[in-house]
This record gives C-alpha cells, sequence and structure tokens, in this order.
C-alpha cells in the first residue's frame, strides 16, 4: 500500500516558490548580490556590516550617522531582519526598556525610517523579517512574542504564554536565556535560539505564524536547552545559507551548527562586535534536514523482516515510508510512520511480515517538506524459499549472520562459501539459531554461500564482500 502526500501541499509549496523567486529578484543588487557567502551583522552601535561566512571577515559599514533620517546614536541596537522584497533592514536602534526605538534603513536610497513604537516593555533581543516581507517578528527578554505589520505601521502583541510541545511553560527558560535571535524559513516557519552565557537551545514555530493575539503559542523543542556554549559567551544570531545550513554567533565569533547538531568554529570576526545579531538573505526551505543515525534489518519470527533505525532530526510532519524492493531499483511502499515529534535522536522500528523469497532490499523515506526527499541507507537480508534460512547483510563487510532453524542437535547443517573460481574458502558449522560468521579475512568481490541443513538441504546465496 502506498501513503502519498497530498497533491495541494506540492501545488502550495510550488506555488510559495515561485512567489519567492520572484521576491528575491526584487532585491536591490547592494544588497544581497552574495547571499551564499555574505551574511549581514548589526553591532551594538547600530552598525550593519557584510560578513563573509567563508572566513567571518567583515566589510565596511552600509549606514552611517550621515544618512537621512538618522535615529540618533546608541549603544544597544539588536533584533535585525532583512525585508527580501525591498532590501531593507528593520531592527531596534535602541532596544531598551523606557527608550525604544525601531527603524529601518535601506541601503538603496541611504535612508533611515522610525516607526510607531512597539507595545514591548522589556529589552528586545530577537527579531526577523517574515519569508513574504509583510511583517516583523519579535521577542524580548521575557519572551513576549511580537508581530508589527510593515505596510501598516501597526503592532500587535502575540503572546506572553509561549509552551512547548509537551505543553510545559517555556517563561522561565525564555528569561533565564533571554540572549539569542530568531529566523524564518522559505516556508515561514520560525526558528528561534535562546542563549545565556554557558546554554543555549533551539526552538521551532510551525507556520502559519499568527499575527494577532493569541492565548498561547506552541513551539517545538528542536535541541534542549541545556546544550553548552562555547567559550562562554551566548549566541546574539542566527541565518541560515542557502542550503539551510545554520549559522551562529557570539559578539565576536562566527558558528556552523551541522546536521548532526555539533558546532564548529567558523572564525572570529575581524570586526569587533558584529556577532551581536545576525541576518541572511536566504529563507531556505530545508533547514537542519533530516539525518539517519542508523539503519538496521534482521531477522523476525515467522519468517519476517525487523526494520529499525534512528535520526537526529525530524523536520517532516508527514513522516517516513517504509520501502521495499526485490532488485534494489523499483520500490514499493509497505508501510508508513507518524513523524514522532520529539527532540533529539529518535528511533522508529517497523516489521514486514510478507517478505519475499531470496534477496529483499529495504529503505527509509522522509518526504521533505520542500519537495526533496531524505532517504536512509539500503539494506538487505536474504530470506530462504524454504522458510528456514535467513542470511544478512548482503552485500557485507566484516561479518554475515546465518539464521538455521533449531533442532535437537546442536548442529544442524554446515557452511561452505566458494569463490568464483570455485575454490571453497571458507568451511564451517552451523549451529541452530544465528549463527556469526567473519569474513573480514576474505579479498572484497563475489562468493556463493552454500549452507547444507542436517536433512541433506543445499541452499545457496550470492555473497559480495565489501
Amino acid at each position: 500500500m502506498t501513503y502519498p502526500i497530498p497533491k495541494s501541499k506540492h501545488l502550495k509549496k510550488l506555488v510559495f516558490l515561485l512567489l519567492l523567486v520572484i521576491s528575491v529578484k526584487s532585491i536591490d543588487a547592494q544588497v544581497c548580490s552574495d547571499p551564499l557567502n555574505i551574511f549581514y551583522g548589526l553591532d551594538q552601535k547600530g552598525h550593519i556590516k557584510p560578513i563573509n561566512v567563508n572566513d567571518a571577515s567583515v566589510g565596511s559599514s552600509l549606514n552611517s550617522s550621515e544618512d537621512g533620517g538618522y535615529p540618533g546614536s546608541t549603544t544597544n541596537s539588536n533584533a535585525i531582519g532583512l525585508n527580501i522584497k525591498n532590501g531593507t533592514f528593520y531592527y531596534f536602534q535602541k532596544n531598551t526598556q523606557g527608550s525604544q526605538k525601531f527603524v529601518s534603513y535601506n541601503p538603496a536610497t541611504a535612508t533611515y525610517t522610525t516607526f510607531v513604537n512597539s507595545p514591548i516593555s522589556g529589552s528586545v533581543v530577537k527579531g526577523c523579517v517574515s519569508a513574504d516581507g509583510t511583517g516583523y517578528y519579535c521577542i524580548d527578554a521575557s519572551g513576549i512574542l511580537c508581530y508589527y505589520n510593515i505596510a501598516g505601521n501597526s503592532w500587535s502583541t502575540i503572546s506572553s504564554n509561549l509552551i512547548d510541545q509537551f505543553n510545559n511553560s517555556l517563561n522561565s527558560t525564555l528569561t533565564s536565556l533571554g540572549s539569542g535571535d530568531i529566523a524564518v524559513d522559505g516556508l515561514g516557519n520560525l526558528w528561534i535560539v535562546v542563549s545565556s552565557a554557558t546554554k543555549w537551545g533551539l526552538y521551532k514555530l510551525t507556520a502559519p505564524l499568527p499575527t494577532i493575539p493569541t492565548a498561547s503559542v506552541t513551539l517545538t523543542e528542536k535541541i534542549a536547552p541545556t546544550q553548552s556554549t562555547p567559550k562562554g559567551s551566548p549566541f546574539g544570531g542566527i541565518a541560515y545559507n542557502a542550503t539551510g545550513q545554520i549559522y551562529l554567533s557570539t559578539t565576536d565569533d562566527l558558528y556552523l551548527l551541522h546536521d548532526d547538531l555539533s558546532i564548529s568554529h567558523e572564525g572570529s570576526f575581524s570586526s569587533s562586535g558584529i556577532g551581536a545579531d545576525l541576518t541572511s538573505c536566504n529563507y531556505p526551505f530545508s533547514v537542519l534536514p533530516l539525518s539517519f543515525i542508523s539503519f538496521n534489518v534482521s531477522p523476525g519470527p515467522n519468517n519476517s523482516v525487523l526494520l529499525a533505525w534512528s535520526v537526529s532530526q525530524q523536520e517532516n510532519d508527514e513522516g517516513f515510508n517504509i520501502e521495499h524492493s526485490s532488485n534494489g531499483q523499483h520500490w514499493n511502499n509497505i508501510g508508513y510512520l507518524t513523524n514522532k515529534q520529539v527532540a533529539g535522536p529518535t528511533a522508529y522500528d517497523f516489521t514486514d511480515l510478507n517478505p519475499l523469497p531470496g534477496i529483499n532490499y529495504y529503505r527509509i523515506q522522509q518526504p521533505g517538506l520542500d519537495g526533496r526527499n531524505s532517504y536512509s541507507q539500503i539494506k538487505t537480508i536474504n530470506i530462504s524459499a524454504t522458510g528456514k534460512v535467513s542470511i544478512w547483510p548482503m552485500p557485507a563487510r566484516n561479518n554475515i549472520y546465518i539464521e538455521t532453524p533449531k533442532n535437537a542437535n546442536s548442529n544442524t547443517g554446515n557452511l561452505w562459501i566458494f569463490n568464483l573460481s570455485g575454490k571453497k574458502v571458507v568451511d564451517d558449522l552451523l549451529h541452530g539459531g544465528i549463527n556469526t560468521i567473519d569474513i573480514s579475512s576474505l579479498s572484497a568481490g563475489c562468493y556463493i554461500v552454500h549452507v547444507i541443513l542436517s536433512g541433506g538441504e543445499v541452499i545457496k546465496r550470492q555473497l559480495i564482500k565489501l
């Protein structure tokens, strides 16, 4: 049985992608001329500077106090976001309680615009512009989520009650880990990094994002807020590259978050303080894509096959398709498992009750929200036509496993392995149950396995040694 994704979802994704491409083309060439390599940072003095993510080198400031509409000097700018429709930056020139000043800066015209005051009473530390350029989201140090309607020049307090997927309040987490940043991906999901000087974590608010007040907002924990920060400095910025990789910044250093959730130091900024906040021209459709940690198949009771796999990320709400093939080329869906929607590495299992005689091929597919699919490695298992013997894995590197019927005798048969020249290279006894056969000494290539059962029946299988 197959489990197709509804066609309407694919159509919506295609329409959104086309709109996004059109929007990107409207960006002024001065900004986003090299979105693959150039991000933008905001220091606390309000300077917006390009950052080369390959070496963390920082270019000259895009803005200055000489530009039209200059909102005044500051030492607490924060929460920058880039509108991809018009190449304009939105941020808080002043983000402190009682003296907030929310502004935009357009590099093409070298002008600032100051907007109406936000309803937030605390310091705004996280901000970004939506993927379609219609609004700006921000979160203050107390965890209050607000929305600014760009066309209407108006604010809405969305909620002060943010909870995780387990219905736990995040107020204390967002307060104690009050630093961080937010960024929207190409599908409209909001990613939220929270951080203190010692700990950090990552959450996701799934699209569609709210634009009016709501009683509570549910965030999905993607990385538990117990991770240690590098160098004892809080993360202050988050941005994506074109392929959906997440970059994080502290005040003076740039880091890359890998799909397996490890972090690498990409460099120290050549201009001090520019990592207080980040934004980029990229709104990718795949952020922290699924990463398969492991995938194994093994024989089960009554001639079934057990499949077990674990993943590091689960960004697709559709779940997993279990695929089977008799030749490794043409695949059929034989089952479906729903995404567990939990943070961190997660294990799944499935039983194929009706494998075919001979070699069975298996793989796990996760349909991508961007239309691209993630796949596990292909695993094989050999099921005897008589239902008496199973041999796996195929191909194999160091060991093969042979399961034979159990009976009153300790030995139930013999194992012979021949190379293609007909020379016997393995001669061993088999006991009832699962036998582990060391083939590490064999050269890479093709072999023929003979299993001779106690009743004289001979079962032959091809073995590929890696």
